[in-house]
């Protein structure tokens, strides 16, 4: 549906969750000033002793330790994995993913904006030691895409919103097979064999009764991440494979009459045990894919992402660094995969399916205003920070890095602002009419009335 009337249920659940989105990038720009101004305070040393603190656990003579560093980039990271997977999982199975007409062009637009950026990149920086990082500057920081959104506040977003969202998702599934199959050390076999396994107990959970599947589920997955970390794969990505397992339904209309029948009886009667009773028929008739990103993502956008910000965006800018950075083929590299990289690659692609009638935008939805979206990709931070940690070991090197992935940001979003801003300003939009994009399906669209109306209002000489 267009924008000015109800859209798809999916698309109310984005909206609704506009200002914690707001709030959450807001708080992860303070972090960041934070960590930069503790690296560059005359406390700066503490920065990396903090972090580089040891956690052990010892059970006779079996011992785990791990610094507080990765304890944040290895452990909370694979909660927001997993609250992405889950993302990727929903549009996969019910979301903007499912229909090929609508999926098409930002589908493809991500894919370029994966592998153009990743050229650049390499173009800059092939023979040198840092060739291997190129994987910082193929992934849009969502968080920060929405957030950076919402401040610009363009004329009539929703349409823009669900492009810039879906082409999100496409490319947080690359990055996470790029982590997957370029940046995990040698595999050991046992502790992955030991992780299938685990694995497929987490899709039998499904089958038992729901008030034992949660504990199940986070004891199977810290069993999971235990085996990924001890084989050599990066650990974030067990939060993703737990998510792309779980399943996603459509929620059901007896269910949804059963929470009905039950808080009519509640009304009738109130009580505890028929409190108990719609509790748990509401939570029943809503998809554990659905229950499980409303409960993760405050905890992802609040506590995940800031401390991993804080753990990591600790960039020293003194005049050596900066005067390094300044020079450095790592770092324009990074500036111009992700600035230049993401422009090219979305609005090349988009423009060649929309001029050739292989792929269509949504009504109202011009070139120009994905140029913008597209503008705003290059804000990179969070995966491409982590891939930073991964890939590069030299201390300098991870600095001239890092000031290449904050200034990629600040120039991304700082041009987009400008884009779509100019945009409002000669080349205003007007709301679009009420009008489906695809015909009325029963079994897909809810509805109230009978599904024949408009045959029923023909047939009668009433007007439609």
């Amino acid at each position: 549906m267009t924008e000015g009337k109800p859209a798809s249920p999916n698309t109310k659940r984005r909206t609704a969750g506009s200002s914690p989105e707001l709030v959450s990038a807001i708080l992860l720009l303070v972090v960041t000033a934070i960590a930069i101004v503790w690296t560059n305070s005359p406390f700066g040393s503490t920065y990396e002793e903090v972090w580089s603190t040891i956690l052990a656990i010892n059970l006779g003579p079996w011992q785990f330790a791990i610094t507080l560093e990765h304890v944040v980039s290895d452990g909370l990271m694979a909660i927001f994995f997993f609250t992405v997977g889950l993302e990727v999982k929903r549009e996969l199975s019910v979301g903007e993913l499912t229909e090929k007409s609508r999926a098409i062009v930002p589908v493809a637009a991500a894919i370029a904006g994966l592998i153009v950026p990743a050229g650049i990149f390499l173009l800059l920086n092939a023979g040198t030691l840092a060739a291997h990082a190129w994987g910082a500057v193929i992934s849009t920081d969502t968080a920060f895409l929405v957030g950076a959104l919402i401040l610009i506040r363009p004329q009539h977003p929703a349409r823009l919103r669900i492009f810039i969202l879906t082409l999100a998702v496409v490319d947080d599934i690359g990055a996470l097979i790029v982590i997957a199959l370029f940046y995990s050390d040698d595999l050991e076999a046992v502790p992955l064999l030991v992780a299938f396994v685990l694995l497929i107990l987490v899709f039998l959970t499904r089958f038992l009764p729901p008030s034992v599947r949660g504990a199940l589920y986070a004891m199977l997955g810290l069993g999971v991440w235990v085996c990924f970390d001890s084989a050599g794969v990066h650990p974030t990505l067990a939060g993703v494979a737990i998510a792309l397992i779980i399943p996603v339904v459509t929620p059901r209309r007896a269910d949804v009459e059963q929470v009905v029948e039950r808080t009519r009886s509640f009304r009738q009667s109130p009580s505890s045990d028929y409190a108990v009773e719609v509790n748990r028929a509401l939570r029943q008739s809503i998809s554990i894919n659905d229950r499980l990103q409303t409960a993760f993502r405050p905890w992802t956008g609040f506590v995940v992402l800031p401390l991993f910000a804080l753990a990591n965006a600790g960039v020293r800018l003194d005049a050596q660094t900066l005067s390094d950075a300044m020079t450095s083929r790592l770092t324009w590299g990074i500036v111009a995969g992700l600035v230049i990289g993401k422009l090219v690659g979305i609005v090349f692609v988009t423009a060649v399916l929309d001029r050739t009638g292989t792929g269509k935008l949504a009504p109202g939805l011009g070139l120009s205003r994905v140029a913008g979206g597209a503008m705003l990709c290059g804000i990179g931070f969070t995966i491409s920070l982590l891939i930073v940690g991964i890939a590069i070991e030299d201390p300098e090197l991870q600095n001239q890095a890092r000031v290449g992935v904050l200034l990629a940001s600040v120039l991304a979003f700082g041009l987009g602002w400008l884009l779509l801003s100019g945009l409002d300003h000669f080349r205003p939009t007007h709301p679009v009419g009420a009008k489906l994009n695809r015909p009325f399906d029963p079994e897909r669209d809810h509805f109230v009335g009978p599904t024949d109306a408009l045959r029923l209002a023909s047939n009668s000489g009433h007007p439609r």
